[in-house]
């Protein structure tokens, strides 16, 4: 075989899968999980944002909120049994309680009294952890503290220390904001803290000139603020800072960096690869809230479930790409096959046949082949062979090639010098050889109708019976039946293998009797001999000569049963494996040949010769 130019159809298949299915699907795959990824970074930074925004106004209520605890010493009105209510009248109730106003020489009834009001300021609200005031002024210089959870301050200077208190700007009206630090004035395990602090005045003055007194100073835990941060933490991957103008850290998620002066973040909120940071405006209390994103880290679950969809996709391509692949060439080797199997056929080979592997049209296309094959090689067999069975029925009978034109001339003279010596029996005899040999070698028709079969039977056996001084009866029931066309040559051989092998062991007397049976599947002729019969070693020998591809039955001298195997083949080379020659036979009773062939005139022939 040529090998085909260009692609072939299994490589075209393939092909087309892979541009048209696979490699779209992947690169759409890809953009679409690219974009995803995308968008879930942005909504990912914006819903941070939005968190640093949420903690920034939090932290604003939370401040305004200790902006009013800080005006407390302005209405406060108190006794000295603790208890307080507002008295936004009475403004100046805390500088008489400094200055001792109306206690007389009593003095530790004034400084009760003045932790009366500290306790009064922490108990408003519980993150508050101590509350300090400190006068400093030119009538007093004196320190109050209170703590609920420290029974007195340890140190004094380092209170003061703190608190930036030489540096504190007493002219300010407004809260300020002293930065986180440890409480360690009360003792080194003391939290951390960060300080709202308010200047108080003496209002008694004329307007516009009040004399500073003194600074309330109330330490506040980190609960309220890490509560608020900790809801934009996300595992880990984000860290918050909540920062003044100047740098200082009043709180973080990483504990390292509270207390400490970030120098406004210049080290830590500069982007770096891989980190996003997220920032607030200043608000009115001077802080600002600055979330730093891990991108890396807050975008590593989608992307380590991308990597896995990447994976789950390239599996899928591959699955596809082998899919494509292995029904391509599935579907395309039978066609090679089929193919190789026609180059076959081609040179004479009918016999192959194609593996049907499957059901589908692959699978019913090679059913359809090898149904071809075989219906080539009955249609070769019919038209072909069936003709040279026939030329080998007729060259056998006769043995030799012969000249027809001068064996008719010779027996005819000695047909007519038999009469002239009036010996009719010689006469007869070769009047009987001579229509035999026209029969069999003077006629080219195939088919001829059995009436003239049945008429050469006849004289053959005639011959037969003047050879063995007749003592061959043969009886005939055409059974309307003698026009009817048949194979010609199928009765002789039978006829003369029921004298050789069944009459001819039995003294060579005995009868023959032909038989016709037409039904509506079947044209039947029986052949039946009262010879010596067979036993059922020799009559399946015979069967299964009939079913071989031997010519015959070979013995230690010739051939037997040629004809027999000759008028089997040519029946089933015409009409099909169903019908030819079926014997039955019993030793000592005789044998019974049946020609079966279909009940249609024509049966299964194609292109016979139609008769002269």
């Amino acid at each position: 075989m040529k090998r085909i130019r260009g692609l072939s159809l299994y490589q075209k298949f393939a092909l087309v899968f892979l541009c048209v299915g696979i490699l779209p699907l992947g690169i759409l795959s890809t953009v679409i999980m690219n974009r995803m990824l995308g968008e879930y970074e942005k909504s990912l930074l914006a819903n941070y944002e939005q968190g640093a925004v949420y903690v920034d106004s939090g932290i604003d209520v939370l401040l305004d909120s200790y902006n009013d605890i800080s005006k407390m010493p302005y209405y406060y009105n108190g006794t000295n049994e603790g208890d307080f209510r507002y008295n936004y009248v009475n403004y100046d109730n805390l500088r008489r309680i400094l200055y001792g106003i109306d206690y007389g020489m009593d003095d530790n009834l004034r400084k009760q009294n003045m932790s009366i009001f500290l306790r009064n300021v922490q108990s408003v609200d519980s993150a508050l952890m101590a509350c300090h005031f400190v006068a400093d002024n030119d009538v007093l210089r004196e320190s109050f503290h209170y703590s609920s959870r420290y029974t007195y301050l340890q140190d004094e200077e380092g209170f003061r220390q703190r608190m930036q208190a030489d540096q504190l700007d007493r002219d300010s009206r407004n809260m300020m904001l002293i930065p986180t630090h440890p409480a360690d004035y009360y003792n080194a395990a003391s939290p951390l803290v960060f300080t709202v602090a308010r200047n108080y005045f003496d209002l008694t003055g004329p307007v516009g000139d009040s004399e500073y007194i003194g600074t309330i100073y109330v330490d506040v835990t980190l609960d309220r603020i890490e509560e608020l941060c900790r809801s934009i933490e996300a595992e880990g991957s984000a860290l918050v800072y909540v920062t003044d103008r100047l740098g200082n850290c009043f709180f973080s998620t990483d504990s390292q960096m509270i207390g400490q002066n970030l120098g406004n973040l210049d080290s830590v909120s500069a982007e770096k690869p891989g980190q996003a940071v997220l920032e607030t405006a200043y608000g009115k209390n001077g802080l600002k809230v600055s979330v730093i994103l891990d991108t890396a880290d807050a975008l590593g679950t989608a992307r380590q479930m991308r990597s896995s969809l990447f994976f789950i996709l390239f599996c899928m391509l591959a699955a596809l790409s082998f899919g494509a692949v292995f029904f391509s060439r599935r579907m395309t080797r039978p066609i090679r096959n089929m193919m190789e199997q026609m180059a076959q056929i081609e040179n004479g080979n009918f016999k192959v046949q194609l593996p049907v592997e499957s059901s589908d049209e692959i699978g019913v296309l090679s059913r359809r082949f090898n149904q071809m094959s075989q219906e080539l090689e009955t249609y070769i067999k019919k038209s072909y062979v069936a003709q040279l069975k026939q030329n080998e029925a007729e060259l056998t009978a006769l043995r030799s090639q012969i000249y027809p034109h001068f064996l008719y001339n010779t027996l005819e003279v000695i047909r007519m010098t038999a009469l002239e010596n009036n010996d009719d029996r010689v006469s007869k005899m070769i009047e009987a050889l001579a229509q035999q040999i026209r029969y069999v070698i003077g006629t080219v028709r195939d088919f001829v109708p059995l009436e003239m079969e049945a008429d050469i039977a006849k004289k053959y056996i005639y011959l037969l019976n003047c050879r063995i001084n007749g003592r061959i009866q043969l009886t005939m029931d055409l059974d309307g039946c003698s026009e009817r066309q048949v194979p010609k040559l199928i009765l002789q051989p039978i006829l003369e293998n029921a004298y050789v092998h069944g009459i001819k062991p039995k003294n060579g007397s005995g009868s023959i009797m032909i038989d016709v049976e037409l039904t509506d599947e079947r044209f039947v002729i029986s052949v039946m001999d009262n010879g010596v019969g067979m036993d059922e070693a020799d009559l399946q020998r015979l069967r299964s000569l009939l079913d071989g591809e031997e010519i015959g039955i070979k013995n230690e001298h010739t051939w037997q049963s040629i004809g027999l195997k000759n008028v089997h083949d040519r029946i089933r080379y015409l009409y099909g494996e169903q019908y030819g020659l079926e014997i039955t036979s019993i030793s000592g009773v005789g044998t019974t040949v049946r020609i079966l062939m279909p009940a249609n005139e024509n049966g299964n022939r194609d292109g016979d010769k139609s008769p002269d």
